[in-house]
């Protein structure tokens, strides 16, 4: 036999194990799908057992890319695939074995196997189309009924088969739950979010879609759901549609306080309380933490200005009353007129809208 090739099992997920070629003879079985890379010719053989599952043969097409993808260092020029009983001469001088022995090995396992061959091959070619189905509950069943006749026949390698066959499924049938209960999740969140979204509750829209992905994104690709797509694109949409009215809110604080300056009078304090009231009324059912920013920086200017023309105000009013305490109305007079100035323009401003 030679030593300069490398064998893999193909299993039913579509992945492959490296085997020991001193264990070749016992897996060129009726039902395995084994593949040959000789590195010399830079070739891939796929051998086909008699009785292999369709559920196997159907990944057979994307095992060159599958090796190239695992084995980036093994160079495939040429794939072939051979069926049992129709190998090459060639191909049997690279594995070492002669055509008659493995003709013979096969003819063992079919004879072996005669009584409960019928059996099994009605089960499998049933398990098959359930698996293929997506019925995954009614093929581990037959699968499990066909890993007791191999049980009783001492065939090992069908057993091993059929049980990595059962494996397969139950991870396929935890993936269909899972599939199932996204869509059926999809649906219900697709209803709040739309609920959230007509009522302008941007916030609580956005956390409904943060949920469902925290829950579900580790587990399955949602954008190959259409239900859980659709979900995830109306939030996208949504947020969009906020960062172009936001950036125009965020524009207009910016716009207003350039426009006011360093203005610390009364008309600021006018056209400022009647912009925070727009604004800030405007701004409630966004949620960029800028915009809160902002306008808490105007408020806060809002009020220090408020705060010094109160006080400033008081102020001249005590001094005024002190004028007169003491009979010098003139200082007086031109206090109560610096006073009558701040609420000139206060009336001023009245007059101007």
């Amino acid at each position: 036999m030679s030593s300069d090739f490398k064998v893999y099992k193909l299993r039913y997920s579509g992945n492959f194990e490296e085997i020991p070629q001193e264990e070749l003879t016992n897996n060129l079985t009726l039902f395995n799908v084994l593949i040959f890379y000789i590195p010399d010719l830079k070739r891939m053989y796929v051998w086909m057992g008699k009785k292999a599952a369709q559920s196997l043969k159907r990944h057979i097409p994307q095992i060159r890319g599958a090796i190239s993808r695992k084995y980036s260092e093994l160079k495939i020029l040429r794939n072939i695939t051979i069926e049992s009983g129709l190998e090459p001469p060639e191909f049997l001088n690279i594995i070492g074995i002669e055509k008659e022995i493995l003709k013979s090995n096969i003819k063992t396992l079919e004879v072996k196997l005669l009584p409960v061959l019928s059996e099994i091959n009605r089960l499998k070619e049933k398990s098959d189309k359930f698996f293929i189905a997506n019925n995954y509950g009614e093929a581990i069943e037959l699968a499990q009924k066909i890993v007791n006749l191999a049980r009783d026949i001492k065939d090992y390698s069908l057993e091993q088969d059929q049980i990595n066959f059962i494996n397969e499924a139950h991870i396929r049938a935890r993936a269909s739950e899972i599939l199932k209960e996204i869509e059926q999740v999809s649906k219900e969140k697709t209803k709040k979010f739309n609920q959230f979204l007509e009522a302008e509750n941007y916030e609580e829209a956005r956390t409904v879609v943060e949920e469902f992905k925290q829950k579900y994104a580790d587990k399955y690709e949602l954008s190959s759901i259409p239900l859980a797509q659709q979900l995830l694109l109306k939030e996208e949409n949504m947020v969009y549609k906020i960062k172009i009215e936001q950036d125009k809110i965020l524009k207009d604080i910016e716009n207003f306080s350039e426009k006011m300056g360093k203005s610390r009078n009364i008309i600021f304090l006018k056209q400022t309380k009647k912009f925070l009231a727009t604004i800030q009324k405007s701004s409630l059912k966004y949620f960029d933490k800028r915009i809160k920013d902002k306008i808490d920086m105007l408020k806060s200017k809002y009020r220090s200005v408020n705060n010094e023309l109160y006080n400033k105000i008081r102020n001249l009013c005590e001094s005024a009353i002190d004028y007169i305490k003491i009979g010098e109305f003139t200082n007086a007079l031109r206090i109560y007129e610096e006073i009558e100035q701040n609420l000139e323009l206060n009336n001023s401003q009245k007059a101007g809208e």
